[in-house]
Order: C-alpha cells, then structure tokens, then sequence
C-alpha cells in the first residue's frame, strides 16, 4: 500500500493576529509613557521639596547668626511670636507681637541695602538685622514658591537655667501633583503641603 507523504503549506499570520499584536504593543507603549510621566512629576516634585527645606534650613541659620534677637526677645514677649511670610503679597512680610521687628521689617523692605556691610550706615539694631533677615528670605523664597506662606512661631521656654525662645518655621504651598489611578481622583490636582522645622536659636 503506498501512502503519499504529507504537504506542509507555509502559513502566514492573519490580519486579525496582526491586529491583537497591534493592540498589545500599544497598550505596552501608553503604559511606559504614563510612567515616564508620573516619573518627571515625581521629580519635579521631589526638587520643589527639597528647594523648600533647604530655604528653611537658611532661615534657621540667619536665626543662630541673630541669636541676640531671636533668642532672647521672644522670650520676654508677654506671648508667642508670630510672623507671616507671602511672597505674593505687595507687603509681604508681617508680624505680631514685637513692634520693634515690625520696625526692622518696614525699614529693610523701605532700604534694600538696610544692614549690609560697607553700605555705611550705622550697623542695625538686632530687630533691625532680624528684619533685614526676613525681608531677604522672603524674597529668595518667592523665587522658589511664589504662593507660598511661611508662619515662624517662637514660644518662651525655661531650660532650668533661663528663659529661652523655640521657633517654629512652618512653610505651607499648594502643590501640584499627578495621581497614578483614575481611583485617586482627578489625574492632576492640587495639594495643600507643608514643612516644618524647629529651631532653637
């Protein structure tokens, strides 16, 4: 009995194969672009934190280089010190409880050049240089977050020994941010952030 050998026909893919692999690759492709997405917001929102720390740190450092100020006068305040800080406001810089750093603010944001060395003025007053110190902050800080507030409440503490002052900078901004699930709400929204640190001039 003599049995024909088997043909083998070379088969090609179909149209409807073609289109599935289609579909998978550019699923796979909008995947990596969302990704790629929420990476560049997650870095730009990790730079925009840590700007905003570092700046709270500078203030921190202004505050020990006036601790003749910030130390001690806080302390005999009859209560906490506050002061506000909005670089969006055409008088940005605003304080309760001292009047004499009230003063020091109204006339650094009056004289830019209020406190400098080799400007030949007479050298500022510890409310002066504090003053001077805030009004320079503020306006290197609107260079990072121009919508941001920042409160500095420094409270009398006695240490046992003497009666000092604890501040605390509180730096509070709205931030935009870019949600990973539809679940979460709107893909891009606003959050209202905030840093704090504690200093102890």
């Amino acid at each position: 009995m003599h049995m024909s050998p088997h043909t083998h026909r070379a088969r090609g893919f179909s149209l409807v194969e073609v289109l599935v692999a289609l579909i998978i690759i550019s699923v796979g492709l909008l995947g990596i672009a969302k990704m790629q997405a929420l990476l560049l917001a997650g870095t730009g929102v990790s730079r925009l934190r840590t700007l905003v720390a570092l700046e709270a740190s500078s203030l921190a450092a202004s505050m020990h280089a006036n601790a003749d100020y910030w130390a001690v006068t806080p302390a005999s305040l009859a209560g906490d010190l506050t002061v506000t800080i909005n670089p969006s406001n055409p008088t940005p810089v605003t304080s309760s409880g001292d009047s004499n750093l009230a003063a020091g603010i109204s006339a650094a944001l009056a004289n830019p050049q209020l406190c400098q060395l080799g400007s030949g003025a007479v050298p500022c007053t510890a409310p002066e240089m504090a003053g001077y110190q805030l009004v320079q902050w503020e306006q290197a800080m609107a260079n990072v977050l121009n919508t941001a507030t920042t409160n500095i409440v420094c409270t009398p503490v006695n240490n046992g020994v003497t009666e000092i002052s604890v501040c605390t900078i509180t730096v509070s901004w709205m931030e935009n941010t870019v949600n990973a699930n539809q679940e979460e709400g709107n893909n891009t929204a606003f959050e209202n952030e905030s840093y704090e640190l504690v200093v102890d001039p």
